[in-house]
């Protein structure tokens, strides 16, 4: 399979070429711009990409794809680094080919973005471009401010303020807890996979990125792998997951446990990332599983 990387913000993961409505092609160019399209979005258009299936997940810059189809200008890709029993190889999904690059060379070191958001700034054209939380690039050099990094738009800086080395430890549930709670008011997006917006799944994923884990995209894949755990051993970090029919049916949901029978989550379209009292409310009959993906 032909290799890619990711050339712009942040790429969504389409689910067929043409997917894209007039709305989003503030996300579909090249340059992204995603604070944009997460503005301009209506409740309407937000609920229209789960409900039309229009969005199955999204890739952050510098990040390897794999070319497995192409239709015109749109590339069927899997994404390796988000595992899926949907396919073998990594999430499937259709991204604009102008939103792709040759990959770059591997380097034994790889910086991070720390900051909710980062900017990098391209050394040949002096352009800033907005870096989602986690994003991921080779090392160059270091200077004493800053971070000089490869990518797929050629060497940039990353300031020090914003970025650090990978980490290479494995964290505590606490720890991610902490991750989570800086996103508390950002709004919910449907496939989201950056800071600006997560989808439930989406938020655990990422959450466990920053901790050192790599855990399955969607909660439902999510819900088979870590170590079960009882309810009254569940501690902050663990993840709780909801299905239908009182818990009996599919699963459609999760969030982190947060201590004191209360979850941290990205709920649905219309709201926002929230710590929840589960008492009385409908998660408390859906609870269907907890899961530990920490050390």
């Amino acid at each position: 399979m032909k290799e890619h990387m990711i050339a712009v913000s942040v790429a969504n993961l389409w689910t067929h070429p043409g997917s894209a409505r007039q709305v989003d092609m503030s996300i579909a160019g090249n340059p992204a711009d995603p604070a944009r399209w997460v503005h301009e979005l209506s409740h309407a258009d937000r609920l229209e990409l789960h409900e039309n299936d229009l969005l199955q997940s999204q890739v952050l810059f510098g990040t390897t794809v794999w070319e497995v189809g192409k239709k015109d200008d749109w590339i069927k890709v899997v994404v390796p680094s988000q595992s899926t029993p949907k396919e073998i190889n990594g999430y499937p999904g259709w991204i604009p080919a102008r939103q792709l690059a040759a990959p770059l060379p591997k380097t034994d070191r790889m910086i991070e973005v720390r900051a909710k958001q980062g900017t990098l700034i391209l050394d040949e054209t002096g352009e800033g471009i907005p870096l989602s939380y986690l994003t991921r690039l080779p090392l160059a050099h270091e200077s004493g401010t800053a971070f000089t990094v490869l990518t797929p738009l050629g060497p940039g800086r990353i300031s020090k303020s914003e970025s650090g080395f990978c980490a290479k430890r494995q964290e505590s549930g606490s720890e991610l807890i902490a991750y989570a709670e800086q996103f508390i008011g950002l709004d919910y997006l449907w496939g989201g996979m950056s800071s600006w917006g997560y989808d439930c799944s989406g938020f655990a994923y990422n959450m466990h990125l920053a901790g050192g884990y790599t855990i399955p995209r969607d909660a439902s894949a999510q819900a088979l792998e870590g170590k079960p755990i009882a309810l009254n051993q569940a501690e902050p970090g663990d993840l709780l997951f909801f299905a239908y029919e009182a818990g009996k049916g599919s699963i459609h949901h999760v969030g982190f446990y947060h201590g004191n029978g209360k979850m941290l989550h990205a709920p649905k379209t219309g709201k926002q990332i929230e710590i929840l009292d589960l008492a009385d409310t409908v998660y408390e009959t859906e609870l269907c599983a907890i899961r530990r993906y920490w050390n």
